[in-house]
């Protein structure tokens, strides 16, 4: 007899799953990632060890999401552990957001690191966290009464 095991998938570790939203600092929705002050590309998640070390996440491929998904899980290949996990905003050249110098654009994570366990074979859910940035000027910067979109 022949079995076939279409879709299956290497279960080497925990796996992370986060969903976002991103908003102006003073609240309005920003719709099209592009039309965030500075645009943004892609959204990385960032797990740091609560007890030390680098972070979980650097340079895995499965971390990083198109920002207009608004949602993203890893692979599981997440060590098992305690992390304190928190989401980058990425620019289009791969650079991250969250540490631009002040200025008209800015683009970080609205809330401080969540600490989660990672525990192999198990999908970690983080509740929806928002990114804030700037409005662009062509998507409605000057008018803080609507939707920052084109």
């Amino acid at each position: 007899m022949l079995f076939l095991f279409a879709g299956c998938v290497s279960i080497d570790g925990g796996a992370v799953e986060v969903s976002w939203v991103v908003r102006t600092t003073d609240g309005r929705a920003i719709n099209d990632c592009s039309c965030a002050c500075p645009a943004i590309a892609r959204v990385r998640l960032r797990l740091d060890p609560v007890g030390g070390g680098a972070d979980a996440c650097a340079g895995v491929a499965s971390c990083e999401f198109s920002c207009g998904h608004q949602s993203g899980a890893t692979s599981f290949t997440i060590p098992p552990g305690t992390y304190a996990i928190s989401l980058v905003p990425v620019g289009a050249a791969g650079e991250s957001l969250d540490t631009l110098a002040g200025g008209t654009c800015s683009a970080k994570s609205a809330i401080a690191p969540v600490v989660r366990t990672v525990e192999k074979g198990r999908l970690t859910q983080l509740d929806a966290i928002m990114i804030q940035a700037g409005c662009a000027d062509a998507c409605g910067r000057a008018d803080n009464t609507k939707v920052c979109t084109r």
